[in-house]
């Protein structure tokens, strides 16, 4: 007889047991992301939609009263990588390239990619692969802040993924006349060989499910930075202290299934990566726009190799003046940069940030770097 009763108490125990535990992990997470979140102010945000059917977004760096003025250089637009959105280099008033360019008297928008927002259908997330976005939010956004400042060219900075996208877009979707000067950040040239619990092997492509690091990552924010050990998307020991919590909560976004997809297939071939089946490199001999690639020393996701095979093609047949700057000790530099640390790196406004800075506020072919590029070998400089 008490048989009954005591397996419906185990039960009932369970249940509260699980309830308790949902509670807790809802108060934990409400508590932490209020905590952590670092709200930034924007002159301008605006939501744009695709012919796809998809959208992406522009936000406006708030002008600086005392930023010095620009000679006439033209509106600068700022693209994130993959996993994350546009605070990837927005993190914090101290940390954020996009305000360290404004400081230096440039116009500065923010591209947030499909990939970057949370509120998509589930048939729009099934479409953000990274053709879409050669084909719509990259020429699409470049068209809409020409069309907003009367410009008619601008500059381009792209981390990580938003570097491979101009790699993808220039003279395909983007024409080279738009842009007068470019640096890609961490941006590889070829697909890294990286093991995902052995998915990358056993799954075909398109099985690929789309990777939810949104919700694990704020659920963990709190204890971001408490290791000091390299991890594959960041030298933590030169990280900013807080700005990888910050990071988790504001930044970092789940990978949808269609761009894992891209990624994996890249990272099994281990070469160039692709365009809709096109190598990526066999566009990019002729481009004639002045380059600055930026790479971590210690970086996993975006070694020095990678970025500089896409140097070495770019604008090879025409003697296009470039730049590939490897942050790291050997190089002079505080540390071996990782991936992540690109951006928010104890000591990126001057080691990152301010070479960005300076290769852009050129008027001319002389870059602020000082370095004589020919188009099969690269110096890597320092700032002046």
């Amino acid at each position: 007889m008490n048989a009954p009763c005591d397996a419906l108490t185990l039960l009932m125990w369970g249940a509260g047991a699980v309830a308790l535990l949902v509670v807790a992990g809802w108060a934990h997470l409400r508590f932490w992301t209020a905590r952590l979140t670092l709200p930034m102010v924007y002159a301008s945000e605006e939501r744009i939609a695709t012919p796809d059917g998809s959208a992406f977004e522009l936000r406006r760096i708030p002008t600086d009263p005392a930023a010095p003025p620009t000679s006439g250089l033209p509106p600068l637009l700022l693209v994130h990588g993959v996993a994350i959105n546009h605070r990837n280099l927005d993190t914090h008033p101290d940390w954020s390239l996009a305000r360290h360019l404004s400081r230096q008297g440039r116009e500065v928008w923010l591209l947030t990619l499909r990939t970057g927002l949370t509120d998509l259908s589930r048939a729009q997330r099934r479409s953000s692969n990274f053709l879409s976005m050669v084909r719509y939010d990259v020429p699409l956004a470049i068209a809409q802040v020409l069309q907003r400042t009367g410009a008619s060219h601008l500059d381009y900075v792209g981390f990580s993924m938003g570097g491979m996208l101009m790699y993808a877009s220039i003279g395909r979707t983007v024409p080279q006349t738009s842009v007068r000067r470019v640096a890609f950040i961490g941006s590889p040239g070829l697909g890294k060989r990286l093991s995902l619990v052995g998915l990358d092997r056993l799954l075909p492509p398109s099985w690929i499910p789309a990777v939810p690091l949104r919700f694990s990552m704020r659920m963990l924010a709190f204890a971001a930075g408490w290791s000091r050990r390299d991890s594959l998307a960041v030298n933590l020991a030169n990280a900013a202290p807080g700005l990888a919590a910050l990071s988790a909560v504001d930044a970092i976004r789940d990978i949808p299934a269609a761009v894992a997809a891209d990624f994996v297939r890249w990272s099994r071939a281990g070469g160039p990566i692709d365009v809709g089946g096109t190598p990526l490199f066999d566009g990019l001999q002729d481009v004639h726009v002045p380059a600055l690639f930026v790479a971590g020393a210690g970086d996993q996701l975006a070694p020095p190799s990678s970025v500089g095979a896409a140097a070495e093609a770019w604008g090879r047949t025409v003697g296009t003046e470039k730049h590939l700057l490897v942050v790291g000790l050997q190089h002079g530099h505080s540390a071996d940069y990782g991936h992540g640390d690109l951006a928010i790196g104890l000591h990126a406004p001057a080691e990152v940030y301010a070479p960005v800075a300076a290769f852009l506020a050129e008027s001319t072919a002389a870059s602020a770097l000082q370095v004589t590029v020919s188009a099969d070998s690269f110096a890597r400089s320092e700032p002046n």
